[in-house]
């Protein structure tokens, strides 16, 4: 029990000290699984590392239920994953209590705006970052292109471009207090239950890290209207700048818009729970995974699609943000008036800072863009 405690308490610290997710996490896990503790050597580290990339899933989550299983079985598995997860999960539900109390404020929504615009090049640049990794040749190219079509042009769902979000259902009206209490109370637990299906379900087909799980929150907006594609990306500012994971954050997040901390909760363990079966799963028969060609030839083609699904997600965070697409067709329509030049502008500068300083955090950027929203009041959404 001590053991497990100990491993809970690693992952959590590990947990608070990322920014940046799973590509952040691998020089501090180094330092705590190899240098100190010599729980694994850095051969295995990094082949727990590279399954991670290629897997469903959030890369630090799948690397640290691959270093619990090492240490304690299917326990320490879930142990290691529960303790990384946990810093985050109460980090982000702090700040969303905390901005529904301040949305409507201009200054709050210029700085989103801002945030928004630094949002955009960050995108740009973990798309280059996976671009070399994915589209490795004609093949994958054809498969990138494919699928960035069909998700641009059509209403097909990112799950696989088929499978569709679960539907509302409504319980019938009913007349009586308690039986009001009662349809409240089956309305809630429908809620949760949708929210952590269509988590999994995220989870599950969600491969090459955090923003992969983006056009999947995209397809949520659209199907359920539980958030605005404006609200997605704030959660995507948010998650940025906060400790954990990217795609743990944004469930967390998104969770709690929909249901409040019991939705964040549900959200967070509904994306993780994919992740901990098939790493666990893998572990057991590691060896032989890594050698399956058949299993190598489906990851081939899948990073492929999810940097096409990534690539058109990224689509909906620069309409927001740079140009206003929904303003075609309304009265009085000036081609001038569907680029946001001044966030073009800034967004430039950006891109050429982000080039040059490269090795500052993030963050750093994330918080200059929040001031800039406010002094130049960018429009907010």
């Amino acid at each position: 029990m001590k053991e497990l405690l100990n491993l809970f308490l690693l992952f959590a610290k590990i947990g608070a000290t990322t920014f940046g997710g799973g590509y952040a996490m691998l020089p501090i896990i180094e330092r705590e699984i190899v240098d100190k503790r010599h729980w694994a050597t850095i051969e295995e580290l990094m082949d727990y590392y590279a399954i991670g990339q290629c897997t469903p899933g959030i890369i630090a989550i799948n690397t640290a239920t691959f270093i619990g299983e090492k240490r304690r079985g299917i326990t320490g598995g879930i142990i290691a994953t529960l303790g990384f997860v946990t810093p985050a999960l109460i980090v982000i539900t702090v700040i969303a209590a905390v901005l529904q109390n301040f949305a409507e404020y201009a200054a709050v929504q210029n700085a989103f705006a801002g945030i928004r615009v630094c949002v955009c090049i960050l995108i740009l640049n973990a798309i280059g970052r996976l671009w070399k990794k994915s589209v490795v040749d004609k093949k994958t190219l054809v498969i990138f292109l494919a699928v960035f079509v069909l998700s641009v042009f059509t209403n097909a769902s990112p799950v696989i471009l088929g499978i569709g979000c679960c539907g509302h259902h409504s319980p019938a009206a009913v007349g009586t207090r308690k039986k009001r209490r009662g349809r409240k109370e089956r309305r809630q637990k429908m809620i949760y239950l949708q929210l952590f299906y269509s988590f999994f379900m995220t989870g599950l087909f969600a491969i090459g890290g955090g923003l992969a799980t983006l056009p999947f929150l995209y397809d949520l907006s659209d199907t359920t209207g539980w958030f605005t594609h404006a609200e997605i990306a704030n959660m995507l500012a948010i998650s940025e700048s906060t400790p954990g994971a990217l795609g743990i954050n944004m469930a967390t997040y998104a969770g709690f818009e929909v249901a409040s901390v019991p939705g964040g909760v549900i959200a967070t363990l509904g994306l993780i729970t994919p992740g901990i079966i098939i790493i666990l799963l893998i572990a057991k028969v590691l060896e032989k995974f890594k050698q399956n060609r058949w299993v190598q030839w489906g990851l081939y083609g899948l990073r492929a699609a999810s940097i096409a699904l990534i690539c058109s997600a990224a689509l909906s965070v620069v309409q927001i943000s740079l140009i206003h697409f929904q303003i075609i067709g309304e009265g009085g329509f000036r081609f001038a008036d569907l680029f946001d030049f001044k966030a073009i502008f800034f967004a430039v500068l950006l891109f050429l800072a982000m080039r040059k300083w490269n090795r500052i955090h993030p963050i750093v950027f994330i918080a200059i863009s929040a001031v800039v929203g406010v002094v130049f009041r960018f429009a907010g959404v």
